[in-house]
């Protein structure tokens, strides 16, 4: 009964948080399915630890500026020490469905202040989240709302906000557009305070006619009517499914149906929709796990918080020469690795965000995720050998038990061939004895044959 529950709250934290340490899977036992559900929704409402200010002043140190590489650090440490899994998880959703790239912004602040904008409002209505996005300065820059004004609107950002962040290509005509463009003339910010400004002077009052009505359209009258679009709801539930239940198969367009209807009868509530999803046929549906492929951050930031790593740093201190160290190693080569595997935090290649499901994985990046293993496992410097030994454990006295202790940690289930495989590598190098006599060479092995295994790869 209870390895049953255990596998389903696994599967709950891979999808709804960033994978999970085994004991973060224990302390949920006692909830049951729908209380952990709730439980990961209700995070406002538990202590955050984490004290940006802290980790932003000390990733800046001396520098002038606040680079994009920094933010992208400070982020990382968040998905890795988090106690509020799921609001990490749908900033990084947002974070794709909102694509904004720093290789135009370029202002590490503008895009702190966005990703922290998708923390805040992570669960509210979408509403409200468009229309904070539309006044995004960091989004301003990217789709060129700083240079739409009066007379010579810029259609970047009215075209992206009905094809990818709304309604969906077939839905507006190039005239819904154009005139859309003209309702957000004068939006854009203050380059002093980040803020968001109006310039009356630079806006369009003109009448403008959109999705077949006819007013002095401003732009947040734009942003509810395409909100409030029935094709919006449809298209934002395929995009929920995909991103959290299967983006390998046909989507079920039942299941996609049922969730468009709860969206739109909720008033576009995000917090409704993901329990809606959450609690789900489709989501607890024995064909959709292990359905969904791992991005390079998922992977990453996944592997390190089952090993304990999240909760080391949690308890490493920024006051101290050895935490300082400890947490810019850890951030760095996680940094790294992510965009050797193939995503950089804070650069999606273009407006429409990651090409996601099967395009994740090559002939290069797999071998990247496989070498990973040797960043888990170092010679000497960080602590993954160490954690890896004390989650084995002790009472192991064979070696499918071993195997079975290593699918436990990595929550993973092995095919028999991957299994009869990790099983034959570790008995010709030692067998069971290889964590008592904590051989790190073969444990970095075996890890990288769990590593490159085609169920590794789907959470």
């Amino acid at each position: 009964m209870q390895s049953g529950l255990r596998e389903r709250l696994a599967h709950l934290l891979r999808r709804a948080g960033l994978s999970a340490h085994p004991s973060e899977v224990e302390r949920l036992l006692p909830l049951g399915l729908e209380g952990a559900v709730d439980y990961l929704l209700d995070y406002e409402n538990r202590e955050d630890p984490i004290d940006d200010a802290e980790i932003l002043a000390f990733l800046q140190g001396e520098s002038p500026r606040l680079q994009p590489p920094m933010v992208a650090n400070w982020w990382l440490y968040r998905m890795l020490v988090t106690r509020r899994p799921l609001q990490e998880r749908m900033a990084f959703f947002w974070h794709n469905h909102f694509a904004t790239s720093a290789s135009k912004v370029g202002d590490g602040r503008l895009l702190l202040m966005q990703i922290q904008m998708f923390q805040r409002l992570a669960l509210a209505d979408f509403k409200t989240l468009v229309l904070e996005v539309s006044k995004d300065p960091a989004m301003l820059v990217w789709l060129d709302g700083v240079r739409n004004v009066k007379g010579k609107p810029n259609e970047n950002f009215a075209r992206e906000l009905m094809e990818l962040f709304t309604m969906g290509i077939g839905n507006y005509t190039e005239r819904d557009i154009q005139e859309a463009a003209r309702a957000f003339t004068g939006w854009s910010y203050s380059r002093v305070t980040g803020s968001f400004v109006f310039n009356r002077n630079q806006h369009d009052d003109g009448e403008k006619e959109v999705l077949g009505k006819r007013d002095n359209f401003r732009g947040e009258d734009i942003v509810a009517m395409v909100v409030e679009h029935p094709a919006t709801a449809k298209h934002m539930a395929r995009k929920f499914y995909t991103h959290f239940i299967n983006d390998v198969d046909r989507p079920d367009e039942r299941a996609i149906e049922e969730l468009a209807r709860a969206f739109t009868e909720s008033g576009y509530s995000v917090r409704v929709l993901m329990r809606r999803l959450l609690l789900s046929y489709a989501f607890w549906s024995p064909a959709n796990y292990r359905r969904r492929i791992k991005s390079p951050a998922e992977f990453v930031v996944g592997t390190l918080r089952q090993l304990g790593v999240g909760e080391r740093l949690r308890e490493a201190s920024l006051n101290r020469g050895a935490g300082q160290r400890l947490i810019a190693n850890y951030l760095r080569l996680a940094s790294q690795w992510t965009r050797r595997i193939g995503q950089s935090l804070l650069y999606p290649p273009d407006v429409a965000g990651w090409e996601w499901g099967t395009a994740w994985i090559s002939s290069t990046t797999m071998l990247e995720r496989m070498q990973f293993a040797e960043f888990l496992l170092p010679e000497r410097g960080l602590f993954g050998f160490r954690n890896l030994i004390e989650l084995i454990g002790s009472g192991i006295t064979t070696t499918e038990q071993l195997v079975e202790r290593l699918e436990q940690i990595l929550d993973i289930k092995l095919e028999p061939s991957t299994r009869a495989k990790l099983k034959g590598y570790l008995e010709a190098n030692g067998g069971v004895a290889v964590a008592g006599n904590r051989r790190r060479e073969v444990l970095q092995g075996a890890l990288q044959i769990v590593l490159a295994s085609s169920e590794f790869q789907m959470m």
